[in-house]
């Protein structure tokens, strides 16, 4: 359904002269590309789970896809008009009260980590509300490159699909099925040079359907025996940090270096992981798939120390990603020493990202 609905909509959005414009510092293509491509995501996710998730299978299904609707709706409205971060935030949290108090699905216990167990009721909606508001824009803002946030949410909707079958939640797998069938219909035209992109309606729904999974997922495994492999999953709360790893790493990381330099966290910057994997001559494709990578070697990580507990997991996922980042850092300073070198020797002939941002670094 998404393979036939794009080439209209591109058509239309030429037609109707409707493009994301490369004028953003965080964008990075350079030409005009549309980027309603979460309407075709969002109709055939719709599509999917109306026709094949029986009510029986998922009872909060209609819940879920009203709570998606609103999301999909401000993001539509941000792709077509634009919006500021008030609105799109007042919306978001809307969404996630109705997922936390009408569908029930709340984070209600933390199940040991750092020595907490059952949350009381209010405790328990505060934090699914700032779980889900958080995750939605992670996912929002991992979408900065061709494939990237399809890619990794193709992957998450995947491991999701395969844990609830495990575990007899038919309907909660549906449902990643769904989503991961929307996506890679959706990839056909967004692999490098992209066609389409999908747009805040798009990656906003992504990280809501992400996220509510990843909240599923925590109770199931607390209450339902679930193997991956042959592995029982005993650590949930490790694992759907590991899988979530990518967009809420990126998130915190690229929040707190803009509250440290004395910067709006909500204003636009070029230091994501998907730009400094770029800044190193990587191409779209290419800095996708060290993303993917890493993110499949984190689960592969969490999965083979489910034995530890969730907080020992949880620490060692974040000491991981910490030393990943650092490793990933020292080797940009080194390739920054190395531009620089040459650009003192030699003229430079600018072709990759990384020596364009380093020639506007050079000039200021």
């Amino acid at each position: 359904m998404v393979c036939f609905s794009i080439p209209a909509i591109i058509n239309l959005a030429f037609r109707k002269r409707l493009f994301d414009k490369p004028s953003e510092l965080r964008k990075v293509h350079k030409r005009i590309v549309p980027n309603f491509g979460g309407i075709a995501i969002f109709t055939a996710f719709l599509f999917s789970c109306s026709l094949f998730i029986k009510s029986e299978l998922l009872p909060e299904l209609n819940i879920l896809m009203a709570g998606g609707l609103i999301l999909f709706m401000i993001g539509l409205n941000d792709d077509i008009v634009g919006l500021g971060p008030l609105k799109k935030f007042v919306v978001q949290f809307a969404s996630a009260l109705i997922i936390a108090l009408a569908a029930d699905i709340r984070i209600t216990s933390l199940h040991g980590l750092l020595g907490y167990e059952e949350l009381d009721y209010y405790t328990s909606v505060t934090l699914t509300v700032l779980f889900i508001v958080g995750i939605v824009n992670a996912f929002n803002l991992i979408d900065g490159i061709d494939s990237l946030a399809a890619s990794l949410g193709t992957f998450v909707s995947l491991v999701y699909a395969y844990l609830f079958w495990n575990a007899g939640y038919l309907g909660w797998s549906y449902l990643s099925i769904a989503l991961t069938g929307a996506l890679v219909g959706f990839l056909f035209f967004n692999v490098s040079p992209a066609r389409i992109f999908m747009g805040d309606s798009g990656s906003l729904l992504l990280g809501f359907v992400c996220v509510i999974l990843s909240i599923k997922f925590i109770d199931v495994a607390a209450s339902t025996p679930v193997k991956f492999g042959t592995t029982n999953i005993e650590a949930g709360f490790g694992l759907v940090l590991a899988v979530l790893i990518i967009p809420i790493f990126d998130t915190l990381r690229v929040f707190t270096l803009r509250v440290i330099r004395n910067r709006s966290p909500f204003k636009a910057d070029n230091n994501h992981l998907h730009h400094r994997l770029l800044f190193l001559g990587l191409s779209h494709m290419q800095s996708t798939l060290v993303l993917v990578v890493v993110n499949i070697l984190f689960v592969v990580m969490a999965v083979s120390f489910q034995n530890i507990g969730n907080t020992q997991l949880v620490s060692l996922i974040v000491l991981a990603v910490l030393a990943t980042n650092g490793m990933l850092s020292l080797y940009i300073e080194r390739f920054k020493k190395g531009l620089l070198s040459r650009a003192k020797s030699e003229p430079v002939v600018v072709k990759s990202f990384g020596e364009e941002i380093l020639e506007k670094i050079t000039e200021n």
